[in-house]
């Protein structure tokens, strides 16, 4: 019986809490929709509200064809056809510093250069028959006295010889041209407008001493947005470069250094290979003295390279006319923030 009258009192208790509150909800006025209708004195004859509904919209409609734009830039128009040079693949896959290392690494597995006294490479043999360009233009390199590898692509016969790579990939579509890339982030210009109006919006209603911070803050995400796109980097590779990338590391992937593949097997090619596809990783597990003696490793924690090919852009970039953002000329009553 002791325990029926605690909890019977507990519910009276709740119950008057809840009425309480009741009663206190009974006096309050919930925004209405003539808050989106216009009234004398408003911006241009157009709402608060109604404005930034109209802005927000527009903004995240210019956004998505910016994305839109410039995913079909680094889509790629290359065909399905698979990529079997291996400078090739490791320009696609690391850009100009991984074609020389992967040239190191074809010219070693060859015994044509070898670890230097004070780090870096020296050339050694005569052979150099069947060379590729590539391979031959940093032979070259190396006997004139450039032994570190980092610094290989600096010399004018390398430099050469990889921007004919890069002018073999762009035609087949697999890298993006001068022409492409510019247009990838003039794409973002299609925010200019929609700022413009915006502002053209914000000033007119400041000067008219209307509520605008809600707009303010709109521009401000439009601005950000934009110069997000404008001013990020435009990726290396189309999308079809990164399939050629993911099709030959699945085609050699007895080559990844993982697996500990063994060079005497694969050869030159089997070495240029690796590298191109996995970068020093593949050429400090086959030949850990020579990588570390050349100092490889410095050099592939000092490369960096963006090469991403997804197309895909993650950045992105609410009341007028009345006396305030809130109170009873706010949201609901025709007032707010939006010039």
């Amino acid at each position: 019986m002791q325990q029926f009258v605690v909890v019977f009192e507990q519910f009276q208790l709740w119950w008057r809490v809840e009425l309480r509150g009741w009663r206190r909800m009974r006096g309050l006025s919930f925004p209405s929709a003539s808050g989106l209708v216009a009234a004398p004195g408003d911006t241009w004859g157009i709402s608060g509200p109604t404005f930034l509904l109209g802005y927000g919209t527009l903004a995240v409609a210019a956004i998505v064809l910016t994305v839109a734009i410039r995913h079909a830039i680094v889509r790629g128009s290359g065909s399905a056809a698979p990529v079997a040079d291996p400078f090739a693949l490791a320009y696609l896959a690391g850009g100009p510093a991984r074609v020389v290392q992967a040239a190191v690494s074809g010219l070693r597995a060859r015994k044509l250069v070898d670890a230097a006294k004070r780090g870096g490479v020296a050339a050694t043999g005569r052979d150099t028959k069947d060379l590729h360009p590539i391979e031959s233009a940093v032979r070259r390199a190396v006997s004139a006295g450039n032994r570190h590898v980092g610094r290989l692509t600096e010399d004018r016969r390398v430099r050469s010889a990889i921007d004919k790579v890069h002018r073999e990939l762009a035609g087949a579509g697999l890298v993006l041209t001068g022409s492409q890339q510019t247009r990838y982030r003039a794409a973002g210009l299609v925010l200019l407008p929609v700022f413009l109006l915006g502002l053209a919006r914000y000033w007119v209603g400041l000067d008219r001493g209307k509520p605008v911070f809600y707009l303010g803050l709109m521009l401000l995400g439009v601005v950000i947005a934009g110069a997000w796109f404008v001013l990020r980097r435009p990726p290396v590779r189309t999308g079809a470069g990164g399939t050629a990338v993911r099709e030959a590391t699945r085609q050699h992937e007895h080559l990844d250094p993982k697996l500990s593949p063994s060079w005497a097997a694969y050869g030159a090619g089997g070495a240029a290979m690796g590298v191109a596809l996995w970068g020093t990783a593949s050429l400090m597990a086959a030949d850990p003295a020579f990588a570390a003696e050349a100092e490889l490793n410095k050099v592939a924690a000092g490369t960096g390279w963006s090469g991403s090919n997804t197309g895909g852009d993650s950045g992105t970039a609410s009341c007028s006319g009345g006396s305030g953002c809130g109170g009873g000329s706010g949201c609901g009553g025709g007032g707010g923030c939006g010039g």
